[in-house]
């Protein structure tokens, strides 16, 4: 639905983005995954007009926007990370208030609110002042606020930074209702755990997409093995010493209570068991792992250019 090729933008000496394209598609939930400053938020802004890229074009079912920019707004809602409600009104004030921005008929209002009310959950506060609520409630509000126009795209950036993890999967489960419906969505986050749920992924570094597939690609052509190990002995005098090897330093990482250990495909468990440990179990790696992966194979790239 949704096409940008090869995007770049700067801010006097600073590459934000660097020749981007993603393809997001209809009924399809796409994810950018990055670190903060990693792109995420200016690529929607461009996408929106928000502000001017630099090269490349934005398609909208293979129509070039670059002339009128309402062709997609008029289809689309835009939660920005920083999402501004009127903490006085009321949770449905909130409501009839953006719904009279948006131009939304009087009938359509109540049916769209009711619906939106009982598909958040939060049909039972709706009397509650926006500022008494709780960081996931606020979001689940501003989702609710901008589905009023019933956008054909959503663009959510980092909905749920801030918010408890209850919150978080209360939050998802909205997202694939919305989904089912046939809606276009992306989400830029930073929590690799919940970018498991999208269709598609982008991973970002410094205004550059350095890996991009369905998700199910990227599982199932993975290049690498993660192990488990349990260390013997003190967990931080172990990884140092792996640290302090070339052929190991970028290989370990602290994960919890354990270390993680990413390995050759050709790697066996007992090639490990030079490190002290309790135990070593081989493990399917989460795209957290994948994502470290493509990120340290480009900061070594970029560290030879």
């Amino acid at each position: 639905m949704i096409k940008i090729n090869n995007i770049s933008k700067s801010f006097g000496q600073i590459k934000a983005l660097d020749d981007i394209s993603i393809n997001m598609s209809k009924g399809k939930l796409t994810i950018i995954a990055g670190a903060d400053g990693a792109g995420k938020s200016t690529i929607f802004k461009i996408i929106l007009g928000l502000l001017k890229k630099d090269s490349g074009s934005i398609l909208l079912n293979d129509i070039d926007i670059e002339s009128d920019y309402s062709k997609i707004t008029s289809i689309c809602g835009y939660m920005p990370e920083k999402f501004s409600l009127y903490q006085d009104l009321t949770v449905e004030e909130n409501l009839n208030f953006f719904a009279d921005i948006r131009n939304v008929p009087k009938k359509r209002r109540e049916e769209l609110k009711y619906r939106l009310l009982e598909n958040t959950g939060m049909a039972k506060f709706k009397k509650r002042r926006a500022g008494a609520l709780s960081g996931g409630m606020k979001q689940k509000l501003s989702l609710a606020t901008i589905l009023l126009s019933s956008p054909e795209i959503i663009i959510l950036d980092e909905p749920t930074t801030g918010v408890d993890p209850l919150s978080r999967i209360e939050f998802f489960n909205i997202i694939d209702s919305l989904k089912d419906e046939g809606k276009t969505i992306v989400i830029s986050t930073p929590y690799l755990d919940e970018a498991e749920k999208g269709d598609y992924i982008i991973f970002m570094k410094n205004g550059k997409n350095i890996k991009s597939d369905t998700i199910e690609k990227l599982k199932a052509n993975q290049k690498f093995k993660i192990f488990n190990i349990i260390p013997k002995g003190n967990i931080f005098d172990i990884l140092l010493k792996l640290k302090g090897e070339e052929k190991h330093n970028k290989r370990a990482f602290i994960k919890g209570e354990y270390i993680k250990y990413m390995a050759d495909m050709s790697t066996e468990a007992s090639e490990l068991s030079f490190i002290p440990h309790l135990s070593i179990e081989r493990e399917e790696p989460k795209l957290e792992d994948i994502y470290l992966y493509y990120e340290r194979l480009y900061t070594d790239k970029n560290k030879t250019e």
